[in-house]
């Protein structure tokens, strides 16, 4: 498993990526608009789908029902804080242990949840500036 602050840094730098092709799309025609939208699509649907494959044997399913991922997000942060305030003096190292590992599995999905959604975020950010070109071209 990679470490957390490596997964942390790919997920700012596929942020900021998509903060660039915002900016750079906004100058551009149509067609290279369209395009870049397919392509970010494409992407992200590569992501998501590698995203499904990781973690379909791990403890955190999830499927593409978007408000179902967020409850169980929220399900799993409040059992985890429980855990955690319930457990904090245990001394049995194993048990410690899981807990870390459940953590951390935790941190990964909770950034790959993050990941998806800027690719989402890129999507939408596209198609809105396809829309204001396409509305503006009318005027």
């Amino acid at each position: 498993m990679q470490k957390l602050s490596e997964l942390l840094r790919e997920l700012a730098d596929r942020a900021e990526n998509a903060e660039n092709k915002a900016a750079a799309m906004e100058q551009e025609a149509s067609e290279k608009v369209h395009t870049a939208i397919d392509s970010s699509k494409a992407d992200a649907k590569a992501r998501r789908d590698e995203f499904k494959a990781k973690f379909a044997n791990k403890k955190a399913a999830v499927g593409s029902d978007w408000k179902k991922l967020q409850e169980d997000h929220n399900d799993r942060v409040e059992q985890i804080k429980k855990n955690i305030a319930a457990k904090k003096d245990a001394v049995n190292r194993k048990l410690a242990e899981h807990r870390a590992d459940d953590a951390e599995d935790y941190a990964a999905a909770a950034i790959y949840f993050a990941s998806m959604a800027v690719d989402d975020a890129e999507v939408a950010t596209l198609e809105a500036i396809d829309a204001r070109a396409y509305a503006e071209s009318l005027a």
